[in-house]
């Protein structure tokens, strides 16, 4: 049996924890009335890495933190939310559907002959069929 909350790659690297034993009797009564201790407030309830009380109501299912993200000791970090990504406010005004790159001024190679989009050759092209073509004129 692995010891809860490593990763296994921990428990692969260290040799000592290759036997994990179980509580004796006594070490896990002693758990037990630590834990009943914390719940009836006589002893304080335990910290987490960022010096948050833990609360001692909490199920061990949603206190115990997966193995894979190897937390050393007690921690509730799993279960917070991350802090959100800063979005501009809805007040801001941009240019829609404007590129913000530099559009080509003159025809490229392997472009559409008749408007000079890139996207299609000029026998796909959707526009009107031009006098001179943009591959011709080099304005489009």
């Amino acid at each position: 049996m692995a010891a809860p909350g490593l990763p296994v790659s921990t428990l692969i690297r260290t040799k000592e924890n290759a036997e994990v034993k179980k509580p004796s009797r006594d070490q896990y009564r002693l758990a037990k009335e630590l834990e009943e201790a914390r719940k009836a407030g006589t002893v304080p309830a335990e910290q987490d890495e960022e010096g948050h009380d833990i609360n001692p109501h909490i199920p061990h299912y949603i206190a115990a933190a997966p193995w894979y993200i190897g937390t050393q000791g007690p921690t509730l970090k799993h279960q917070r939310q991350p802090d959100q990504k800063v979005y501009a406010p809805i007040t801001d005004w941009y240019k829609k559907g404007v590129q913000t790159t530099a559009a080509a001024t003159k025809y490229r190679k392997g472009a559409c002959e008749n408007c000079g989009a890139m996207t299609h050759k000029k026998k796909d092209c959707l526009e009107r069929p031009r006098k001179i073509g943009a591959k011709y004129s080099g304005v489009y």
